[in-house]
């Protein structure tokens, strides 16, 4: 047994999509084998979550399109995309296709909660362990392009040491707090938002380096997370590592961190109840090896990624807020 064929045995039979919302298993086998390298693991896990889930199957009946353009936002064209997408990685490459899909479509980045990205970054590590594991760049690939949703980006920009205050006054505009107070899902909410000229206007983006705008965006996002214990604020986490795995690939990534920082300030927002304090620094007397296993032993795939988004992110930063917000989603 390998872990392409446990990931390209589901992945050729089940579709991205799954009863309107997102199948969660090639990200979730992917990042279990990342977390305790045990195949068996995995596959008990994903004998699990077949169980449990009804993921929309790949239809072998579909109509053929000509081009990508045609599949782009169009869930429904994600068998006709897969076909296309198999035929321009087998001439161009993965890598190229990468590249091409990110540069292209920059503004697409938070697509389906950011799952799009996550999909992507994952399958590219993946094909680290097998190159069999192509498949599931293709199959990434076409997920991206056909929940193709726009952000529409903040230009203001201030230092990383004003986030968390401006975030707080933005929620106050009035205009904002109009939206905000209209209760629309998520979605419709988002939309209302990148159509307000005073959110664009008083929305903002982190200066500085890479770095600058990773940590202001942690900055943000953990605390919020361990306010309101969200998913959407989760996404952001797990949405920004995987920007970090495809950094390679964007041939401007700061200005893909900005695209990306305001769609995490969007999707904050539409956060029933959010609040953002300031963070805590203070130790967790947990190792990394007992938060992994706690982690890697949850039924919850949202757990398993979680704790691998953390630990990767602890390996470049070492902040102990990754830590706690990690216990945090353990012992919920």
């Amino acid at each position: 047994m390998k872990l392409s064929q446990l990931i390209n045995e589901q992945g050729r039979q089940q579709s991205p999509y799954m009863e309107g919302l997102v199948n969660h298993l090639p990200m979730g086998q992917l990042a279990l084998y990342q977390l305790t390298k045990d195949l068996e693991r995995v596959a008990s896990y994903t004998d699990f979550y077949n169980e449990r889930f009804n993921v929309d199957p790949v239809s072998k009946n579909y109509t053929p399109a000509t081009s990508l353009v045609e599949c782009l936002g169009k869930r429904e064209e994600y068998e006709a995309c897969l076909h296309l997408m198999t035929e321009e990685v087998q001439t161009h490459g993965a890598n190229a296709m990468i590249e091409k899909i990110l540069n292209t479509y920059p503004l697409g980045l938070s697509s389906g909660l950011f799952h799009v990205t996550i999909r992507l970054a994952y399958a590219r590590e993946a094909v680290s362990y097998d190159e069999a594991l192509t498949e599931e760049i293709i199959r990434a690939l076409s997920y991206y392009v056909t929940a193709y949703r726009e952000v529409t980006p903040f230009f203001r920009k201030i230092p990383r040491d004003q986030a968390l205050e401006n975030i707080k006054q933005l929620m106050k505009t009035s205009a904002v707090d109009k939206i905000l107070c209209e209760n629309d899902s998520l979605g419709k909410t988002m939309k209302k938002l990148y159509q307000s000229p005073d959110y664009l206007d008083k929305g903002f983006l982190i200066e500085g380096t890479v770095d600058d705008k990773v940590l202001g965006l942690l900055d943000i996002c953990l605390p919020a997370f361990e306010h309101t214990k969200s998913i959407v604020a989760l996404h952001c986490i797990t949405g920004l590592h995987a920007m970090l795995v495809l950094k390679e690939y964007f041939k401007d990534f700061s200005n893909a961190l900005d695209i990306y920082t305001t769609a995490v300030i969007t999707h904050l927002l539409t956060i029933d109840g959010i609040a953002f304090p300031k963070p805590v620094h203070e130790p967790v007397l947990r190792s990394w090896p007992e938060l992994i296993e706690k982690g890697a032993s949850s039924k919850d795939v949202h757990t398993i990624k979680f704790t691998y988004t953390c630990h990767e992110l602890f390996e470049c930063y070492h902040l102990e807020g990754l830590k706690k917000s990690l216990l945090h989603k353990i012992n919920k």
